[in-house]
């Protein structure tokens, strides 16, 4: 198998992975109709969802650096496939959300397998632009999910959403069984024990750089977080906008990052250092979170005033998270599968503490959803300098 083909088929099984994270949104108000549940409750189907792909990492990338890559991804994938069956099914609001833990568990394991096999491959500024690639689709599937999630929940309701996502683990059962050849050789492969697994994790934590690049991925993608647990309340509850034009507003959200992502393709190591790209994104992070906020202060709820400064937000993401995934993987080659699974532990525990954030702050969803999102983006060039320092240099 190709090299390309092999970062082609992560990317397609990343992205069927990480659709549970947007695909269920427009259904939100309909799970918390049907249950006669109130909308924090419900919620919880999407931040614990988030919060339980964040833990199940910590061991998922220790294990593929034991057992290697194929095997790892194939159980995360029936694992997949079952619980989106039991949430199609689910009876109550409590077995939903418990079907949701389950599912995350699932969905976590292509994502964080996935950066390791892209380092099992690559390194390098190769490596960040193959990232640039899955990081696209992880961004453009959640982002996407509820544009389709919308036409999916006017047409069967919202247990069709979680029939449709079973299917999609059927299709990556099948993919990876036929498609899919184990990158990581049995001479590398690293022994699985706790005290080892926890010693990698802290000397993590301690490198400073590390932690930089981390934590400015962990940021970043928290306005994701923020924006899937904020948006469909105040589009369809406030601004009364119907599911599938919500799904559709996603798509600038998807153009946005694919831009990014095509910026960070295009010129990371050419004309712009890895370094330079993530103040770059970080920057406008920083520019659409304090612009949204301002608006919502302002009083200016639309359309107009809330998709405008994501889009900004987003195009920053997709130019910062490949090049700031790459330069944390790099620097443990050894280790690539630990290193990918704390990176995926903070991003998405940032995904799901903001979702969190949002459901918490109370009040109007309006100014809860544009303070977090004004925090995250501020925060993710600010710790990044204090951690990393300004880069040295912004050309190669």
């Amino acid at each position: 198998m190709s090299t390309t083909r092999l970062i082609v088929l992560m990317a397609m099984l990343t992205g069927m992975g990480q659709l549970p994270v947007g695909l269920v949104v427009p259904s939100m108000p309909a799970i918390a109709d049907y249950f006669v549940a109130s909308d924090d409750r419900v919620k919880l189907t999407f931040s614990l969802f988030i919060l339980t792909v964040a833990c199940a990492q910590l061991v998922v990338g220790p294990l593929s650096d034991h057992f290697g890559r194929k095997i790892c991804i194939q159980v995360g994938n029936v694992v997949f496939l079952l619980s989106s069956l039991l949430c199609a099914f689910a009876p109550s609001l409590g077995i939903l959300i418990a079907a949701r833990v389950a599912q995350g568990v699932g969905a976590c394991v292509p994502v964080v397998v996935s950066r390791a096999v892209v380092r099992d491959v690559h390194s390098g500024e190769e490596a960040a632009r193959a990232l640039a690639a899955i990081g696209m689709v992880m961004a453009v599937a959640p982002a996407l999910g509820p544009t389709l999630g919308g036409f999916i929940q006017v047409t069967v309701g919202w247990r069709g959403v979680f029939a449709v996502l079973a299917g999609l683990g059927l299709v990556a059962v099948v993919l990876t069984q036929r498609q899919l050849v184990e990158t990581l050789p049995v001479s590398r492969r690293q022994p699985f024990r706790i005290g080892r697994i926890v010693s990698v994790y802290l000397s993590l934590l301690r490198d400073r750089l590390f932690m930089a690049y981390s934590l400015a991925v962990l940021f970043s993608l928290s306005g994701l977080g923020a924006y899937l647990a904020g948006a469909p309340f105040i589009f369809i509850r406030l601004l009364e906008i119907p599911e599938p034009v919500f799904g559709m507003f996603s798509i600038a959200n998807v153009g946005s990052f694919a831009v990014g992502s095509a910026i960070a393709s295009r010129f990371t190591g050419k004309a712009f250092t890895m370094q330079a790209m993530i103040v770059i994104g970080g920057a406008m992070n920083a520019l659409g979170g304090g612009l949204l906020l301002l608006l919502i202060l302002a009083g200016e709820l639309s359309v107009v005033t809330i998709m405008g400064p994501t889009v900004v937000f987003f195009v920053g993401m997709g130019i910062l998270v490949p090049n700031a995934m790459a330069a944390a993987i790099n620097r443990y080659p050894d280790h690539a599968g630990l290193a990918s699974a704390m990176l995926g532990f903070l991003q998405f525990g940032g995904w799901g503490g903001a979702g969190l954030a949002v459901g918490l702050l109370g009040g109007e969803v309006s100014l809860a959803f544009a303070s977090v999102f004004a925090f995250v983006g501020l925060a993710t060039p600010v710790t990044y300098v204090l951690l990393g320092g300004w880069p040295e240099k912004f050309r190669p």
